[in-house]
């Protein structure tokens, strides 16, 4: 979970050259101990015929080559509004705890409301993005290897799993399905440092046609890449 501080703050008319605007005045990146913070501004200017403006953040957060997803946070996503006829506007919102390896951006929605409190007019900016750096864990399915089981009709999996990362991932399950159905429980590795592997090895029926390993089935854990967390060998 993430936390935002706000501020309301006057601005100086000589700031004021742009209708609508977010810029990031300051991106403190996570460390050991200290989670990182962001802090957006974003101003406004009037229009003809307004009489007060308003201002609403919303904040979307990012891992690896994922797409952007809105957070919540105290004070996001509500209207602040400016008093009454000033003529610049500007909010700057202060968001703490952020996530390692994480990628944050701000959509700004902006309204000018006329002396009936009628919208008059809309706006929608975008922020650039606050990086919270420090890398995150890969894993990958890198193979898969069959022995007879113990039992007759029964085969061994041995499945390889690597973290190409660069920081450990913990509690990684893998799963193994054989021609559609699951085999037993999901296996789980305690913790994969940066580039080890490990095996995890399932006991099941004989495949005659198809299986399918999926590492992380829950989508627990932040990777940078989450395209290569399935392998689906075939048994012919």
């Amino acid at each position: 979970m993430v936390l935002a501080v706000l501020a309301v703050l006057p601005v100086p008319a000589a700031h004021a050259d742009l209708t609508a605007g977010v810029r990031i005045a300051a991106c403190e990146a996570w460390q050991v101990g200290e989670p990182g913070y962001v802090v957006f501004a974003a101003r406004m200017r009037a229009v003809p015929g307004t009489a007060q403006m308003a201002i609403r953040i919303r904040l979307f957060e990012r891992y690896g080559d994922g797409e952007f997803e809105r957070v919540s946070a105290p004070g996001l996503g509500v209207w602040k509004k400016s008093q009454r006829g000033v003529s610049v506007f500007r909010h700057r919102q202060r968001i703490e705890r952020l996530h390692q390896g994480a990628e944050y951006r701000a959509v700004v929605h902006y309204r000018w409301r006329d002396a009936d409190g009628e919208v008059i007019e809309r706006e929608r900016r975008r922020s650039d993005v606050c990086s919270q750096g420090g890398g995150l864990p890969n894993l990958r399915v890198a193979r898969v290897r069959r022995e007879p089981g113990e039992v007759e009709g029964t085969t061994l999996y041995k499945v390889r799993v690597v973290n190409t990362g660069v920081s450990t991932a913990r509690n990684v399950g893998v799963l193994l399905r054989v021609d559609g159905a699951v085999v037993d429980e999901a296996e789980t590795i305690d913790r994969l440092e940066p580039g080890e592997a490990r095996r995890v090895t399932f006991n099941g029926p004989v495949c005659r046609r198809k299986m399918r390993v999926v590492v992380d089935p829950s989508d627990a854990i932040a990777e940078s890449r989450e395209q290569d967390n399935v392998l689906s060998p075939s048994c012919l």
